[in-house]
């Protein structure tokens, strides 16, 4: 994973660090399974991105989503919280950036994805 490549220049991104293959309304055990490896890898990956910038805030985005239907929240932070449950965050403020790490698992007709997500944008 080049992170220095994500961090650099203006805008958002979004990178699948993973993604299952052949999950789309899998039976419901199977899919759990996945979902449950692609946490394990999430953890891992978190405690790299620990190691370079210390503790991270751990955000539920049940919240945000629910704030989506009366509300204009700004993305990448409202697509995120559609698709992930929660994330880690961690503030790179050297780079004036968000770095967030999750999960998408929430929509059993979506494959499941590690997502980091690299943005400017302050989190809801």
């Amino acid at each position: 994973m080049d992170i220095e490549r994500l961090l650099a220049g203006p805008g958002d991104r979004t990178a699948a660090l993973a993604t299952s293959h052949g999950l789309r309304a899998a039976d419901a055990a199977v899919r759990g399974a996945e979902a449950g490896r692609f946490h394990e890898e999430r953890e891992d990956l978190a405690g790299r991105l620990t190691r370079r910038w210390g503790e991270p805030e751990h955000l539920g985005l049940q919240t945000v989503r629910l704030r989506t239907a009366t509300e204009e929240i700004p993305e990448p932070w409202a697509e995120l919280s559609l698709r992930v449950a929660d994330v880690y965050l961690w503030q790179a403020a050297d780079h004036g950036r968000w770095i967030a790490l999750g999960v998408a698992d929430l929509d059993p007709d979506d494959e499941i994805e590690l997502l980091l997500v690299v943005t400017e944008t302050d989190p809801p």
